[in-house]
């Protein structure tokens, strides 16, 4: 438009010239035309100048805000992307927590069941809470504020972090505990073993001792009473040590294979106990030998008996840390929860 209004102004300051010809234009009597078409161009081209000064202003701010709004779209994309991340990591925590809970629940049972064996429980890889707590502290906190996930992000920002600090040091806390249980209950068996090694042996040299006052035919052998109580304990542990040995034999891991505590304590030396006592309580007396085994069934039960209150003791805590931390129900689990759901709406 501009153009066209020099083009046409130049036209009419040529037609001031009578009989002019392209590039032949002859001005000299005409200085008020000349100052006025001088100092209207020049007005325009002013304009001009001015007008593109203020375009490319326009131009270099359009470029610095469309350059903002490409860095912005970054930094909000690298925010989702953490958000997404953490995510990720709640929601395997909360599944790897769940699957502990169960593996937990059947350790709990089995150790109440069998408490006198070497149980052991597994513990499922859990790297997620040292994950979470090793991302950049700055960038999810940006990422919460910038999305907002809940009314109370804020919160939901600071269960985050106090959640996975506290299974990152529960889980490690639980294992060593674990452990700990294993060696001492391992430890303790071993004692037992002994003991009932010793007992063994008492019994075996108490029954020998019958067999040769009463010589190895005497059909009145049977009918000792102090004889049948001995030797129903040898038969019997004859009869456990056989089965163990076929186990083995069977090519059964000897880990898999019961160490028979319970079996000796409630089918061997608990019979044997009582059937020393019944004698005692019928004569009012034991011979020295029989004292012995008596002082030495006492110890086996008392140590025994430890041993499954040790455990009982310790099924109850698994029982108890797996309702309270690692259940759905659990409000750490409730916590992981509410934060997962919260930022699915958002990086899906």
């Amino acid at each position: 438009m501009i153009l066209i209004f020099l083009v046409i102004l130049s036209f009419d300051a040529a037609n001031e010239t009578v009989n002019w010809s392209f590039l032949n234009f002859d001005f000299s009597t005409k200085d008020n035309v000349i100052s006025a078409y001088g100092g209207l161009l020049s007005g325009i081209l002013s304009f001009v100048t001015i007008m593109f000064v203020v375009l490319d202003l326009v131009y270099q701010r359009r470029q610095a805000t469309f350059q903002e709004e490409e860095k912005n779209k970054e930094i909000k994309s690298e925010l989702k992307s953490v958000l997404g991340v953490v995510q990720i990591y709640v929601d395997r925590l909360y599944e790897a927590n769940l699957n502990q809970a169960t593996t937990a629940s059947e350790y709990s049972v089995k150790e109440l069941k069998d408490s006198t064996e070497m149980n052991r429980m597994s513990f499922h890889p859990n790297t997620y809470p040292s994950l979470i707590l090793r991302l950049d502290t700055t960038l999810v906190y940006k990422g919460f504020l910038q999305y907002k996930p809940d009314k109370n992000w804020e919160k939901l920002y600071a269960n985050l972090y106090g959640v996975a600090d506290f299974y990152n040091k529960s889980t490690e806390e639980m294992m060593q505990k674990h452990k700990i249980h294993l060696t001492k209950k391992y430890d303790q068996s071993i004692r037992i073993s002994v003991i009932l090694d010793e007992l063994i042996d008492s019994v075996s040299d108490a029954r020998n001792q019958i067999i040769a006052e009463y010589g190895g035919d005497n059909q009145e052998l049977l009918n000792d009473s102090t004889f049948q109580i001995l030797n129903n304990f040898k038969e019997a542990t004859v009869a456990i040590t056989e089965a163990r040995n076929q186990q083995i034999e069977d090519g059964i891991p000897t880990d898999e294979i019961s160490n028979s505590i319970s079996d000796f304590r409630e089918n061997i030396v608990g019979p044997l106990f009582e059937g020393i006592m019944n004698l005692y309580i019928g004569d009012n007396l034991l011979s020295p030998q029989l004292s012995n085994i008596l002082s030495r069934t006492q110890i086996f039960l008392r140590q025994s008996e430890k041993l499954i209150k040790d455990s009982t003791d310790y099924a109850a805590h698994i029982e108890y840390y797996t309702k309270e931390y690692l259940s759905a129900e659990s409000i750490y689990q409730e916590k992981l929860y509410e934060i997962n759901s919260a930022l699915v709406k958002i990086v899906r």
